[in-house]
């Protein structure tokens, strides 16, 4: 499944997520397609593939102490049309 997460922060945890960014390590079973940074310094957005639950958890579980971390599934759109016209 396809996941768009935006994770904010305080400002006084900024130091805390760099640190976090420094020894980020993907876990097995989480496929990044791509990732941003909000230039304001406490936002940041990724876009990943993620089919096992303990891989997620394992992904976000180590930010969960500095940041808020909002998770949507998503599909591309052109993907979801051709779903909903199945079903009509």
């Amino acid at each position: 499944m396809l996941y768009m997460e935006i994770s904010t922060w305080e400002p006084e945890n900024r130091d805390k997520i760099l640190e976090h960014f420094k020894e980020l390590k993907m876990p097995a079973g989480v496929t990044v397609h791509n990732q941003w940074v909000d230039l304001t310094g406490s936002r940041y957005f990724i876009l990943y593939e993620c089919d096992d639950a303990e891989a997620f958890a394992a992904f976000n579980l180590p930010w969960s102490d500095v940041c808020y971390i909002d998770t949507v599934p998503v599909m591309k759109s052109t993907e979801f049309i051709s779903l909903m016209s199945k079903k009509s």
